[in-house]
Parts: C-alpha cells; structure tokens; sequence
C-alpha cells in the first residue's frame, strides 16, 4: 500500500518554519489525545499540554519545545526535526501519523503463534525504509523444550538464517526472565517500538521492561483526557525501568509492513542476494529469465532458499523505485 501526503501534510510533518526559542523547555510526546497531548519534560516529569495549531499534527515520539501559558497550561510551540516517521493505515484504513523518532522496531516472535517469514522480511524491509534497526526478539524460549521437533528445526534453521544477515535476535523468556537482561541492553538509551502477532507475549514483555510508576501516571492522566475512552488506538510511549530510552506500543498501527518505498531497502535486507548478484552477467539483471544470472543458479543449487528469493522479488515488483 502506498500512501501519498499532499504538499500541506509534508510541510506539517517537516516543522521546519521556525528556529526555536532558547527559553523553551524540552519535552517528548508520550500519546495524545484528540487536541490534548500528554507530554515528558527533562525531569520525567509527565504533563498534559496543547500544540499551537500552527504546528500540525503531532505524534507519539516529537520532541517538543514548551512553555506554561497564562492559564497555567503547557503549550507546545515548537517541534524538533524528526530522524523519521511512521505513517501507517490505522484500524479504519486512514493514513495516520504514528509515530516519531524511533531508533529501532522490536519483531517479537513466539514459537507459537509462529510468523510467517515471508512477513517477518516484510517487516524488515519496512524497518529499514523508515530508517531504523530492526531487531528480531523470540520470546518464550521456555516453549522450546516443549515443540515439536520438526518446528524447533524449522525456527533454528530460520533464525539462522536471518542471523546470517546481520540481523540482531535476542532470545528471552518473560515467564522465566531468561535473557531479559540481553534485552533490557539492546533498548538502553534507544526509542524502541514492538510489532507482532496477537499472542506472542508482547504485553508481558512490557510490563518485565518498563517503568510500571510512569505507565500508572500515564493511564491516569489519559483517563482525564477528551477522548480517555479511546486510548487504544493510540501509540504511547512508556520509559523503560531503569534505563534510559523507551518503548513505543502502537496497538493502532493495522499494517506495519506497507510496500517499502525505497528498493535500497529492500537490498539491505537480503544482503545475501546483493551478494551474489555481484556474479551476473548483467549489470542490471532483474534475477528472472536473464541468461548467466548468478542469483537463479543459486536457487537451482540450493545455496539460496527459494522462499526467501521468491519473496525477494515479490517485494521488488511492489516497489515504486
């Protein structure tokens, strides 16, 4: 799915029509709320505040300039250049800004409900597009003892593979802590955002690694809002338990993994075929019925997984670039 912005929304989004106040204060958005935004000075402190209209939409994740107004309530009146976006479909098909500002996107896997890998390259694809570090999380290891034997090859040989790629997995156990540790060091000092299937463990995860004090507040000061019965469908930002950094959780988000809007993207997440098309014939070769093509002879080898080459192409036909 390709989502289009008109001029106006991308002037919006890029905050860039003013230098900011030196006596503003900083902040980061943790949700929003209609027209009410929640906010995180540089104390910790959480506030509710109000954006200057001038501003456009803000979202989960925008470091903000502030100040108390006259009626002693905080106004946002400036909004730091963003390192990147999230604009997704949310539970209504709509094209909404999600999120902001994120350094990396949590895949949280589970051996079972099992993703389907084909999505889970999607969603590397859609990581590195944004631009952030994808990082695969398998949660509750403990199960493995327990699966059978053929699945438990077929996640090794998966894993393995996705490794082999450079792509970090940490794997934990949120019923027994294992690995949590690991974890808790991949998110310090990073804004993280959780994406997978119902059932994987991703609530779970969030109450091991996050500040429960902070997500008490936040529920508290969301319950006050104008729309605190719909705060579901709202990303939010929670600190994480004694480290710095946090974790986004976008419940709204309906579809992460979008078409990737870069081909560069594409190639960084199957670095194996980049690697192997440096053997054939053609500069320019699409990997599809040119002759002396080093990328096919591979797949007809077995030294390249059909699957994943055939997903590779897939990905390549949906991208506009």
């Amino acid at each position: 799915m390709k989502i289009r912005l008109t001029d106006r929304q991308k002037n919006q989004i890029a905050n860039r029509l003013y230098a900011p106040d030196e006596s503003l204060e900083r902040a980061t958005v943790v949700t929003h709320h209609g027209t009410e935004l929640i906010i995180e000075n540089v104390e910790g402190k959480l506030l509710r505040a109000n954006a200057r209209r001038t501003l456009g939409v803000l979202t989960t994740g925008d470091r903000v300039g502030w100040r108390t107004g006259e009626d002693a309530r905080q106004i946002i009146e400036f909004v730091y250049p963003r390192s990147n976006t999230l604009i997704r479909p949310d539970t209504h098909g709509k094209a909404r800004l999600m999120a902001a500002n994120i350094d990396q996107v949590l895949i949280i896997l589970a051996p079972t409900p099992w993703m389907n890998p084909n999505v889970v390259e999607r969603t590397l694809v859609a990581t590195l597009d944004l631009p952030a570090t994808p990082i695969i999380v398998l949660n509750k290891i403990d199960l493995l003892a327990t699966t059978q034997t053929e699945h438990q090859a077929l996640i090794e040989q998966t894993l393995a593979l996705w490794a082999a790629q450079d792509i970090n997995i940490v794997r934990i156990s949120t019923k027994t802590g294992e690995g949590l540790n690991d974890l808790r060091n991949v998110l310090d000092d990073k804004i993280s955002m959780m994406i997978g299937l119902s059932g994987v463990g991703k609530t779970s995860l969030a109450r091991s690694i996050t500040a429960q004090a902070a997500t008490a507040t936040i529920n508290e000061l969301s319950a006050h809002s104008q729309e605190g019965q719909h705060t579901t469908r709202h990303s939010t930002l929670f600190r994480l338990d004694h480290m710095q950094g946090g974790l986004i959780d976008a419940p709204g988000v309906r579809d992460f993994a979008v078409a990737a809007q870069n081909a560069q993207a594409i190639d960084r997440a199957f670095p194996d075929i980049l690697k192997l098309a440096e053997g054939c014939r053609f500069y320019n070769c699409t990997h599809s019925q040119e002759p002396s093509c080093a990328v096919q002879a591979a797949v007809a080898n077995g030294q390249l997984d059909s699957r994943r080459f055939e997903n590779y192409q897939s990905l390549k036909r949906e991208c506009p670039h």
